[in-house]
Formats: C-alpha cells, structure tokens, sequence
C-alpha cells in the first residue's frame, strides 16, 4: 500500500482522504511524462519537497456551522470535493456563468449551507472568505457572483 501511495496521481483523481494522510506537492517529470500542471505527489515520494507549491488540505466553514473539505491550489482557487465531484469558488480569468452558478447554489441548498464561507488551507493558513464564485475581470479586478 505504501508503495502505490509513493506514485504520482492525477490531481481529479486526489481525494479528501488523499488529502488529511499525506500533504501533496505538485509535480514534473519530463522524462516520465508528468505535468505539474496535471500531477500531484505525496510527502511519502522521494521528490516531495516543501519548497514547491503544494495542493493542500482546507477546510471550509459555512456560516451556520457546518463544513466542509477540499483543497487550495497554492494561488487562488479553493474548491470543495463531494464524492467525485469539485465545487469551486475561484475561476480566475473566465467569468462564471448561469449554469456554474446554478451549479454552486445546487450544492450549497441540498446540502443545508449558508454563505459566506470562510475557508482555510491546512498547511500554508492561506484564508479566503466567499459568498459566491470570484473571478478577475478584463480590468483585472476581482469580481464576485453571489449566489
């Protein structure tokens, strides 16, 4: 088992569990066809290093008490995974549309949440509050859709 945890995944296939057993830093490997942009290891990986930007742990607090977890991306993005499924807060530059807002606001009401959410990365402390999907406008300000 330790052995299959030491391999490179796939960052849509990292899982809550992935996440509280082992931190996970991104990346590359040319040579084994591994992308940092794609590829995440584990702290149990002999090229686990501290030093390069990690995908965290984070847990987000709802304002009626209840939370959730899922992981920051090291820059921005923060997103919630349920099951097999992300839930993202952050969407940099591409401005979210009806549909990913419906999305969001699906979740949010069948799972009993409220907004804002603060949300917390467990390594780094990095902290966000949300009360809905923030993306960078062409004037590069960041914009909030309430949902």
């Amino acid at each position: 088992m330790a052995k299959e945890m030491c391999k490179p995944k796939a960052i849509e296939d990292i899982t809550v569990e992935d996440l509280k057993a082992h931190r996970w830093c991104f990346y590359q490997n040319d040579e084994e066809g591994f992308d940092a942009f794609e590829h995440v290891i584990p702290d149990n990986h002999p090229d686990f290093s501290e030093h390069v930007i990690e995908l965290e742990l984070s847990e987000f607090k709802f304002a009626n008490g209840k939370s959730c977890f899922g992981f920051y991306d090291g820059s921005e993005a923060f997103n919630i995974i349920a099951g097999d499924q992300w839930y993202s807060f952050w969407y940099g530059i591409a401005e979210p549309n009806a549909e990913d807002l419906a999305r969001l606001k699906s979740f949010v009401v069948s799972n009993n949440l409220e907004l804002p959410v603060v949300v917390q990365a467990k390594w780094s402390g990095t902290s966000k509050t949300f009360s809905g999907i923030q993306y960078i406008n062409p004037n590069g300000e960041t914009i909030e859709k309430t949902i």
